[in-house]
């Protein structure tokens, strides 16, 4: 199959257009809320553009307290122009993604083609414009998204510099910037970086040395406030996300050893059963899982089901065929340096993912989306080479089958389907309690890690320099985890025993129907249902909110 360069530009600007209609259409409604982190970042971007401070007020921060976890900030800056021209709403947090997902979808075409000809190169990117696992993280405020994008135009700028030295200087630019918008970046950027070095050493070592130097100076001045937050506490929740933060409970070990008549410090121990083991075993289990047919194809991220479609995996059902086409096809391309680029690539992405304490992860390991991307281009490339037709007509319409498959799966299911997955109602909540709070001695709203407070200041629009005043977040219960906040005005966050709570008078509560049951909130003399707030679904309630009388 032979495209012209000329006619293969009206395909790429096909493709791209394609590519911006899957990640804009109704961005704001799909997903259907928005998660706390959405919500954090949204209003610190309404913070910094009323006051130049973060909410807890400090003055134009790289890093950003958020929760009690810190998160790099360059996501928040490039959401800022979008909340001045649009307000403070679901698409001005989730416009800078959805962009940064259309510009991804460009540099894998100006990479590809580079790296593999134009062919390749128009394959690659329209995989990549309606990959299931990029489409699902374009379509929010997902701060990895923003850094695979940076990563990309790291790569691109790098190639270019192996002909023009001066482009040295924007690669390192972009490769810092991975640091400023994403905690994982250290690592997932490190490793592109690394093998890049490693495969095309005897070209960089021929880059002008003053473009070479003065790139690594701007690199390491733009990200040195990343690295230097690990002696100053602001990392994020390494500790809490690390594998190598939960051994087993000695209970546990001791209850394992005793059915083999062993205990710690026998030899048997020491060859089969320390720890060292134990975490090795967990890790290597963790690394394949994102090479597994239920992660690629079938089910996604089950551990974590808001990062993948609803009975789906992160491909398409039908790249089970192509992946293995492209995978001979890279094979029988040769051990050049692209090719080894991309296996590379592909076999050291899960990475940052392995070593946390989820047994998948499609976030920490998205880098691996852009070596599957290729590789199926090569598929397809392999597939049409072929005389047959009846093959290729067959291949086209599975294809299109499976991708409107996936299509069925994440644009209508995805909402009802998971609404519960996405927070779904705190929205809800406030523009239920906002016109009457003030009619109420306290609102007291049901507490937990969804931070209910960051919805309150969202979509009451509330002034950032009058909340930094009352910035005070409380420590959760849980030791290393994040805090609370638990007063804004007069509403409280707490959490609610309405053995207790029913009897406090002149009290607008909202909670779940666990800790507000029906049949204990129906005496009308006692209490006033003013609002059931359900799930998508139309069957199960989210909320409850009820006046005591």
């Amino acid at each position: 199959m032979k495209i012209k360069d000329g006619f293969g530009k009206y395909i790429i600007a096909a493709i791209i257009v394609m590519a911006a209609l899957l990640r804009l259409w109704k961005l704001d409604s799909i997903p259907p809320h928005l998660t706390p982190d959405e919500a954090s970042l949204g209003y610190n971007a309404y913070s910094i553009l009323k006051t130049g401070r973060d909410e807890y007020g400090k003055f134009m921060p790289v890093i950003f307290k958020s929760f009690g976890d810190y998160k790099p900030g360059l996501y928040i800056y490039t959401t800022v122009p979008f909340v001045a021209i649009f307000g403070l709403n679901e698409w001005s947090v989730r416009l800078s993604g959805a962009i940064s997902g259309i510009f991804a979808v460009w540099l894998v075409y100006l990479i590809t083609r580079k790296l593999f000809g134009n062919k390749i190169a128009i394959f690659s990117t329209f995989i990549l414009a309606i990959s299931p696992w990029h489409l699902q993280f374009s379509r929010g405020a997902w701060e990895v998204n923003l850094s695979l994008t940076l990563t990309l135009a790291g790569i691109y700028f790098f190639l270019k510099s192996l002909h023009n030295s001066l482009f040295i200087i924007h690669s390192s630019v972009f490769f810092a910037l991975t640091a400023v918008a994403y905690q994982g970046a250290k690592l997932s950027t490190g490793i592109v970086v690394l093998i890049l070095l490693g495969l095309y050493w005897r070209d960089v070592i021929k880059i002008e040395a003053k473009h070479l130097v003065f790139g690594i100076v701007v690199g390491t001045v733009l990200s040195l406030p990343i690295f230097l937050s690990f002696f100053t506490g602001e990392t994020g929740r390494l500790g809490i996300f690390s594998v190598f933060s939960y051994p087993r409970p000695k209970e546990y070990l001791q209850a394992f050893l005793d059915e083999g008549g062993e205990k710690v410090g026998d030899l048997n121990y020491y060859l089969f059963h320390t720890e060292s083991y134990n975490f090795l075993r967990g890790v290597l289990g963790r690394y394949f899982n994102h090479f597994s047919g239920r992660f690629l194809f079938f089910e996604g991220d089950w551990t974590n089901p808001r990062h993948s479609a609803p009975n789906h995996g992160v491909l398409l059902l039908s790249d089970i065929i192509l992946l293995t086409l492209g995978a001979f096809a890279l094979i029988r391309y040769g051990n050049k340096k692209e090719s080894l680029f991309i296996w590379l690539w592909l076999f050291l992405s899960p990475l940052p993912a392995v070593l946390s304490r989820d047994q998948i992860h499609a976030v920490r390991a998205m880098n691996e989306v852009i070596p599957l991307t290729v590789i199926l281009a090569f598929g397809i490339n392999y597939l049409f080479e072929k005389k047959n037709k009846i093959l290729k007509i067959a291949f086209v319409g599975g294809y299109f089958i499976s991708f409107i498959y996936f299509l069925d799966a994440y644009f209508i299911h995805l909402s009802t389907h998971d609404s519960k997955l996405w927070e779904y109602g705190y929205k809800q909540i406030v523009e239920t309690v906002t016109p009457i709070q003030y009619k109420y001695k306290a609102v007291k709203v049901q507490q937990s890690f969804s931070q209910p407070y960051i919805y309150f200041l969202f979509y009451q629009k509330y002034d950032p320099a009058k909340y930094q005043k009352q910035a005070i977040l409380a420590e959760s219960e849980y030791k290393g985890d994040v805090g609370y906040v638990t007063k804004l005005e007069n509403i409280e966050f707490v959490p609610i025993d309405w053995s207790v709570n029913r009897g406090e008078r002149g009290v607008l509560f909202v909670a779940d129907a666990i800790r507000i049951p029906p049949e204990d909130s129906k005496d009308e003399s006692q209490f006033k249902l003013l609002k059931e707030i359900k799930y998508l679904n139309g069957r199960d309630t989210a909320f409850r909110v009820v006046e005591v009388k």
